[in-house]
């Protein structure tokens, strides 16, 4: 019972932990507005945030490129001019499937 259990976790504790991940990223923007904003524009920007370093191997866990779709090539040789064979026939002669011409 333990292990589809933890096939139906799983899942979920990657989507929570994403959205956990962009969450603090955007809690880091509004930190980079405020010093911004402040007077000393140059200040140093601090070591890496801990919690950033944990979430980053979250982060790139599902891909979100979609595959290439390769189209076959349908291009097909045409000749470059149209030729046209004919045979020159006689045409034969009619045949008279009726009565003859005397009855």
């Amino acid at each position: 019972m333990r292990l589809p259990l933890l096939k139906y976790l799983l899942p979920l504790f990657l989507l929570f932990a994403q959205q956990e991940t962009l969450l603090h990223e955007i809690g880091h923007y509004g930190e980079a507005i405020k010093l911004a904003e402040s007077p000393d524009k140059n200040a140093p920007e601090g070591t890496p945030c801990e919690k950033c370093v944990a979430y980053a191997n979250i982060a790139g866990a599902v891909h979100s490129d979609v595959p290439a779709l390769i189209a076959p090539d349908l291009s097909f040789d045409q000749p470059q001019q149209a030729t046209s064979i004919s045979i020159a026939a006689e045409v034969p002669s009619p045949r008279s499937r009726g009565p003859p011409l005397f009855l």
